[in-house]
């Protein structure tokens, strides 16, 4: 399913701060200071899927979910934003990679600062690449103890809409 644009502009200084404040109720300054540069032209992206997504100098850098404020994958995959992190086995990559939550014996490794309701990236083991983003569903030492069922809910993989949007923005 492919999104298109159906409305886009740029935003006011102003607007820019409230945007920031925003995401600060989600993320730390660390991951607004690598989201936005210092001289930052934000534009605002709706599409017909009702989706809305934000180009940060020309680049694709979030998605506002009903999960709240998302960084696309791609900055992920080049290290851009640092996201606290879940490792998983290489039985699970495919399934995740097709946007299944992520379920707990498929987990190597959890970073343990993970907060219920962060947004966390999901890594192969092998490779330590991304391959989702997801919202954790539980404290790091509560997924520790849990033994199975769904921990991550899979919010955004290298296969979804917004990636593919992502691929032919310009």
């Amino acid at each position: 399913m492919h999104m298109h644009i159906k409305q886009r502009h740029f935003i006011q200084k102003s607007q820019i701060r409230e945007l920031k404040e925003d995401i600060q109720k989600q993320y730390n300054q660390t991951f607004i200071n690598q989201i936005f540069p210092k001289k930052a032209q934000i534009e605002v992206i709706q599409t017909d899927a009702g989706d809305t997504l934000y180009a940060i100098n020309n680049v694709l850098k979030l998605w506002k979910s009903k999960h709240g404020y998302i960084p696309v994958l791609t900055l992920l995959l080049d290290k851009q934003v640092d996201l606290k992190k879940i490792v998983v086995d290489m039985g699970a990559i495919r399934y995740v990679a097709n946007g299944a939550d992520v379920m707990r014996p498929g987990i190597t490794q959890i970073d343990p600062l993970i907060k219920k309701n962060d947004i966390i990236v999901i890594v192969d083991e092998t490779h330590d690449r991304a391959l989702a983003i997801g919202k954790a569903m539980f404290d790091a030492d509560e997924m520790e103890k849990i033994k199975s069922g769904k921990v991550v809910l899979n919010l955004h993989t290298i296969q979804d809409s917004v990636w593919e949007f992502e691929k032919g923005f310009t």
